[in-house]
C-alpha cells in the first residue's frame, strides 16, 4: 500500500492505493472502506499526477467505478 499525501479534501481524510492489486483504501470522515477492483491505470494516473482533486478522484473509480466492489473498514 502506497499511502497519498499532501492533499486538501472536505469528505477524504486519508488515501493509500496498493496498483498491482486494484485496491483502495479510503478513510472518509464518516468511516473508512476498501475498495477491489480499481483501474489500476487510474491508480497510476494518481500516483504521477496526486495533485488532482482527490474527491474527484474517489468518485469516479471507487464509487461510481462499473465492476468495483467494497467493506467497510481497513483489509488486514
Amino acid at each position: 500500500m502506497q499511502t497519498i499525501t499532501n492533499f486538501e479534501s472536505s469528505a477524504v481524510e486519508t488515501l493509500s492505493v496498493d496498483q498491482e492489486l486494484g485496491q483502495v483504501q479510503v478513510g472518509f470522515f464518516s468511516g473508512d472502506y476498501t475498495y477491489y477492483g480499481v483501474s489500476k491505470k487510474e491508480i497510476a494516473r494518481l500516483i504521477d499526477a496526486p495533485a488532482q482533486s482527490i474527491g474527484q478522484w474517489v468518485n469516479n473509480n471507487c464509487l461510481n467505478a462499473e465492476g468495483v466492489t467494497y467493506e467497510y473498514g481497513f483489509a488486514s
